[in-house]
This record gives structure tokens, sequence and C-alpha cells, in this order.
């Protein structure tokens, strides 16, 4: 039985020879079986194989168990599969005495694996390397997918297997294809072919295009499909159809040219631009290329190396009317490189050269009067400077500035003061003419830029023509007005080697004309630069002196004109200036008034005079009054009386211990005011007074309305008393109408005794000046003021 049996056996000592082989084995290995008897495997095999036999049987006899093994031989040239089931033998009394082997030749078997794993390997790397996506859907689920089908979705391989169609397709698209597919099973439907859309991981839309096929896995019915995804393909057709659309409804014209530039299409704004409808056009040269020689060469090489040009040039209407063009065409290839058509797009930039002339004119030019404006002037005057550094000669600025433009404007309005600008600048450009390049740098400033002179006089004679044309009367509004001017004039290259040098000293120039009285000219020197900085190291050191406390009160003595006792005292504010020492109001009070600083100021000197009486009454120093001089702004504040009696509150005095004292320009400015305010200021039981007096234009009539206590006198009347008789007969008028009234007189100014003398004798009640004493320190003037108050005690005289 074992030798007609066809699997191969053996039989094998301890030493590897073969003890017993059958025919089957004998014929596999090409030897006799009784040759075979005695021999090892090292006889038969290759050694590797013979290795491999012999590896095998000691893992049995170390085990003493059978085990099977999978052997792969050449035998007789023959690649040969076996599957070797491999035993211990053993002797009478038990002992390992060899190895048998029962081996199954399973060649052919193994032929058929390798031939389905290579067709399975060439299916799957079809599959996987596919440019389409592939899925198998199993009971609405998908059971496969391919890397491609993966990536359409955005998905990882895994993620997607176990997904349903609902987690995969557009909200809506699970439930229309789930009736589709209940209906393929119903009716054996093997083939479909639809369209869908899935959402992407990332959320967005894919469409697709689906091929698929029923079949069975594992005896249950599935479908195997094809995906491809078709965005790209409908975008293309969406951007084939938006093109088309944009073609017919550019506001552009557009043009396709053959590779000999003869039109082949045109869309309807090209028929609207030019005038020529498509029939009249089609299959005609363009005139694209018609531009002159040095044009069209360069839009040639453009378009040879580039591909594209863009550029403007002049085309032709149908009409015979020209017009810009802004034109941009490009050179279309085929395959092999070969130029095949040319697109031109062009649009009617008519409107835009026309509003790029207007911008370039309102970048130079004032829009109001359309003289050259800053930057233009500023252009000129470098060019005009440069070539004076090559050339040689003179130039000349003129800053020209219209003096109480503003209080025109205020009164007539701004429409009206426009109107005056557009006369003025006339008027200018007629006396300049032909001499010099009038500009406006805005505002009422105008500037004039002279070049061509010999002499400061021909200088001087323009300004005054100027100023003479300013002064001629105009009509605003049916009104005859008046309107001048101040220049100022700096030369080069005296007063300066750059534009911004010549302009800035032409400035400053003009302003000392206006300091000079306005209505004149003046030429720029360089002290008037001095007087500038001084000016701004005034004005920049005004706006910080109240924080740091760089101001201080003097104060000035009042006497009784009988008894030469104290009646009083006037506060008058001074500036300790870091670097400029003690600086007298008349140098800093105008330009307080001017950058408004004085309302903070005079509020400073309110609160500091009631602060220091109060101060004093607690030292046994005697003021009866102290009295406060009112800046025109401050008067003009209607929470002034809330300020004064904050004031007096704050220093626990009484009302009647202050006196506030105002000009009469302040109060005749308006009268109607004035009064309203005097009366709630005498509300408070303050003394009002009015400084200055008999240098204004007050009238009696006016002055009897006003709630007043006292009259200054002005020290001008006192000067040259009493020698001085027309002084002498004011001071008297002055002191007669105010006894008649029933004022308060004070005379300021006095400087000697005989002026002393003189004004008791004509009944004024207190007098003030250096005469008795400057302006005083606080603490100088309680010394001085306790002085006379012992005096006082010492002669009994009241207090």
């Amino acid at each position: 039985m074992v030798n007609n049996s066809p699997t191969m056996m053996s039989l094998k000592d301890m030493d590897g020879r073969y003890l017993l082989v059958n025919a089957a084995y004998a014929r596999r290995v090409g030897v006799s079986a009784q040759s075979l008897l005695g021999w090892r495997p090292e006889d038969v095999f290759d050694a590797a194989d013979a290795a491999q036999i012999r590896e095998q049987d000691q893992q049995v006899l170390n085990l003493l168990s059978p085990r099977q093994f999978e052997e792969h031989f050449s035998l007789n040239g023959l690649e040969t599969y076996l599957l070797a089931s491999k035993f211990p033998l053993f002797d009478a009394d038990g002992r390992p005495a060899g190895v048998g082997s029962v081996d199954t030749d399973i060649t052919l078997s193994k032929r058929e694996q390798k031939a389905k794993r290579e067709a399975e390997e060439r299916y799957l790397a079809l599959v996987e390397q596919s440019l389409v996506g592939i899925y198998i859907l199993q009971d609405e689920r998908l059971v496969y997918v391919n890397p491609k089908l993966a990536e359409i979705l955005g998905y990882e391989q895994e993620q997607l297997v176990g997904m349903s169609m609902s987690q995969v397709l557009m909200p809506g698209e699970a439930n229309r294809l789930r009736q589709q597919l209940l209906r393929r099973f119903r009716d054996n439907i093997s083939v479909m072919h639809y369209s869908t859309r899935a959402l992407r991981k990332d959320g967005v839309l894919v469409d697709m295009e689906v091929h698929s096929r029923l079949f069975e896995l594992e005896g249950r019915k599935a479908i195997i499909g094809v995906v491809m995804d078709i965005s790209e393909r409908l975008l293309a057709d969406t951007n084939l159809r938006l093109a088309a659309k944009v073609f017919e409804n550019s506001a552009e014209g557009i043009l396709i040219l053959d590779a000999g530039a003869r039109i082949i299409a045109v869309n309807d704004a090209f028929t609207r631009i030019t005038g020529y409808s498509e029939d009249e056009t089609l299959g005609k040269p363009s005139r694209i290329f018609s531009l002159g020689q040095q044009e069209r060469e360069a839009m040639q090489q453009a378009l040879a190396t580039l591909g594209h040009w863009q550029g403007e040039m002049q085309d032709r209407r149908k009409n015979g009317e020209w017009y810009p063009a802004e034109l941009s065409i490009s050179a279309l290839r085929d395959e092999d490189g070969q130029l095949s058509n040319y697109v031109a797009v062009f649009s009617d930039i008519t409107q835009r050269k026309e509003a790029e002339e207007r911008l370039q004119f309102l970048a130079n030019h004032d829009p109001l009067t359309r003289l050259p404006n800053r930057s233009s002037l500023t252009a000129r005057l470098d060019e005009a400077l440069a070539q004076m550094a090559s050339q040689g000669g003179q130039l000349a600025v003129m800053f020209i500035d219209l003096d109480r433009f503003k209080l025109i404007n205020d009164s007539f309005g701004h429409q009206a003061g426009d109107q005056l600008l557009c006369e003025i600048a006339l008027r200018l450009a007629r006396v300049v003419g032909e001499r010099g390049l009038l500009a406006r740098l805005g505002g009422d400033e105008f500037t004039l830029l002279m070049t061509g002179f010999d002499k400061h006089k021909q200088l001087a004679d323009m300004a005054g023509d100027i100023l003479a044309e300013l002064g001629r009367p105009l009509s605003l509004e049916a009104h005859e007005v008046f309107i001048t001017g101040s220049i100022g004039i700096s030369v080069f290259p005296h007063d300066g080697q750059d534009a911004r040098t010549l302009l800035k000293n032409a400035d400053v120039a003009m302003y000392r004309a206006k300091d000079s009285g306005k209505n004149t000219y003046q030429f720029f020197d360089i002290g008037m630069n001095t007087q500038t900085f001084e000016r701004l190291l005034l004005e920049n050191g005004l706006r910080m002196a109240l924080e740091r406390g760089e101001f201080e009160l003097h104060f000035q003595p009042q006497l009784g004109a009988d008894s030469r006792s104290l009646e009083g005292a006037e506060a008058l504010i001074r500036w300790r200036h870091p670097q400029l020492g003690l600086v007298p109001p008349v140098r800093f009070i105008g330009l307080a008034e001017e950058t408004g600083l004085i309302k903070p100021i005079g509020d400073w000197v309110l609160h500091e005079a009631c602060r220091q009486l109060a101060a004093w009454d607690l030292e046994g120093v005697r003021v009866p009054r102290l009295a406060v001089n009112l800046s025109p702004r401050q008067f003009g504040q209607p929470s002034l009386p809330a300020k004064v009696a904050g004031a007096l509150q704050a220093a626990g005095l009484a009302a009647e211990r202050l006196e506030l004292e105002i000009t009469e320009s302040m109060i005749m400015q308006s009268p109607g005011e004035a009064v309203s305010l005097l009366s709630e200021l005498k509300a408070l039981g303050v003394w009002l007074s009015i400084d200055d007096f008999g240098t204004g234009y007050s009238s009696l009539s006016h002055l009897k309305r006003f709630p007043l206590d006292t009259l200054k006198i002005d020290q001008s009347f006192v000067d040259g008393l009493p020698a001085d008789e027309d002084n002498a007969a004011i001071a008297e008028a002055i002191l007669a109408m105010a006894k008649k009234l029933k004022f308060h007189v004070v005379a300021e100014g006095v400087e000697s005794e005989e002026q002393a003398a003189f004004l008791q004798s004509k009944g004024c009640h207190t007098l003030q000046g250096y005469h008795f004493s400057r302006p005083l320190p606080a603490a100088d003037f309680a010394a001085l003021a306790l002085g006379w108050q012992r005096r006082d005690e010492m002669a009994g005289i009241p207090a």
C-alpha cells in the first residue's frame, strides 16, 4: 500500500540515511527506490534543499512530536512545492530511531494560488492607482473606497469605510439615491449612470458623475461604481457661458483677430464706441497696428516676447471724431506655438482724460481763484532758484495778506468772502500781469514770485501798485467796502537760499507790516527773525506758565487824596520767565489775548488776588479794597459773575472788598449786553471801575446807564499837570462830571507832589502812581502797608 500510494513517503535513521522510500518518492527525485536506500538528502538534493530537510528533521527529533512543513524544491528541473508531514520513529525500547515523512505535492495548488494572487494584485494596483474614484456599496454603507475617491472627498480611506450615504452626500441626495437603489434591486437594473453632489470633509460641495454595476459580494447584493469629479468641468462650462455673456455685455470693446490681424468677432460695446456694426467689420483688417512706427515696433516686440501689450492710442469713430482709447492686446498661440489669434480689449477714456486734466489743474491751482496753489508755487520757486544758482540773478518773494478780511467774512458770510477773494485775485492778476507768478496759498494769503528786476525800487513800485489796487472800493452785496493789504518782501540770495527760508522770511516781513499799521509793505531784515523767535518763545512758554507757577502778582497802592492813607491797591500780573526774567504785562498780555490764554490767566489773577487779600487780613495788614483788571475776553463770558462769586467764596471775602476794572472799549462794544452783565456783577456787591477814562469813545448818555462806582483818569491826562493847560482842563472836566454823576475818581500815573496837590484841589478822591510806590511783590507791599498803617495809628487817623 505504501509503495503504491501517490503520496511521497520516506523513512530515515538518526543519521539521515534513507531506510525506506516508496515508488512515488523515487519517481519524484528521479532515482530508483532501491538505489536511494542508505543515501542521505545531500546525495539527492541541492545543498540548500538538503540543509532545509536536515533542519526540519532535527526539529522533529528535538521535539519528538509530528511537525508539518512547506517545502520548495527544484526536482528534475521542475519547480516543486511539497507539504511535508514529519514524525519521529522509535525502536522497541521507545528510543528515537529516525524520522518518517509523508509529502504531498501541492505544486498545482501553489501555482493556482500564485496566479490568483497575481491577478488580485494587478486588480488592486489598477484600482488603487486609478485616476477615478472607485467604491463598493453594500447595505447603503461603503465597504471599500480607493485612494482617489478618498482624495476627492477629502478623507482618509479608513475614515470612509463604514460611512453611510447620508454622511457622504449633500443633504437630500441620500434619500433620492436610496429610492433609486431600491428600484435597482427590485428590477435588477445592472448598470446605471447618474450625477450627484457629495459633501467634502471640509464642507465644500463636489459635483460627481457615477457609473455603477450590480454584483454579489459574499452572497449578498452590492454595487461597485466608478466616480469622476466633474466640478472643474462644470466650472469650465459655467465659465465658458459666463465668458460669452461677458463678451456680449462688457462695457469695454472687445475684438478677436486672426493671425493676419483681420477681425473675426466683435462685441456690442465695440459697435457702441466706434459706431461700426459687426457686418461692417468682420473680415476687415484692424487699425490696432496702425500706430506710429515707434509705437508699433514696441507693441509688436512686446507681443512677440511677452505675449501682451497695454497702452493708449488715438482712434477715430465712424463719424470721424477722434477719441483717446486704452488698449490691451494679447497674442494667442496654438499647441505648436504658432500664432493663431489676437484678442484686444479697449475702452473710450475721454472722460477719464478730462478728469485727469481737471485733477492735474486742481492739484496745482486754487479751486476758488484758479491761481497757482502752494505746491505749484513751491515747484516754480525751486526751479527758479536752481536756475539762479547756475546762471545768477535775483529773485523776490512777496507775501500779501489782506487786512481785516476776517471781519468782512464774519459780517457778510463765507460766500461773500469767497466772492471778495475772487475779485481780489482778478485785481492782483491785472496789476502783476506778466511781471511775476501770482499764487494763493490759502485763506486771504497771496504770494508773488518775481524775477528779472534790477533794483529794490522795482519791488517797492510793484508793492505800491498792489496796495493802490487793493485800496480801491469794491461792491459786496450792494455795500461798498474797502480792504487793504500788508506785504512782506524777501529777496534771494540776501534773505534766503531756499524756498522755505524765503517764504518764511517774507511771512515775517508781512507781520512786521501789519504791526506797522497795515496797508503797507516791509522788506525783510535779519532783526525781524530775532523778534519773531522771541515772540515764539513767549507764546510757547505762555502755554505752560500757569502749570509751572511762573505768574505772580505785584501790587500798587491807592492813597486817599486828602488823608494820604491807604484806601486800596491794584493787582498787576507779572511773568517770571525762566530765560527772559521778569516779563511786564505789556509784552505778553496782547499775546495771551490772541491765543485765548487770557481766560485761564484772568481766572488765576482773580482767585490769587482774593486769596492774597484774605492772607493779609490774617497777617494784620489792612488793605480796604483790591482792584483787579478784566480782559475783554473775560468780560465777554456769561459765566463771569459766577466765577467772581466763586473766587470771593473760596477766599472768604466780602464782595465790597473787590473792585473790578474794565475799559471803555469793552463796555461800548455792546452796551446793552454790558449793562446786563455789569448789573449782575453789581448785584454781588463788588465795586465796578471804568479804567483809562477819557481815552475811549464813550458818551455821557451811555456812561450814566452803567452801574459804575469809580472812574479812573488815564495817566496820559495826568502827565504834565499842573503846567499843561490842556490836560488840566480835561482833568477838571472829568472831575466835575464825576462829581455830578456821583462817581468816585481815581487818578493814576501820579509821579510828583505837584500833580497830587493839583488833583486834590480839584476834588479827586484817590491817587495812584510812582510818586507813592511802584508795583511791589506781595511781601514788599505788605511791609509798606504796615508802615503806613502804623503812621496813621500814631497820627490818630481812624482806619
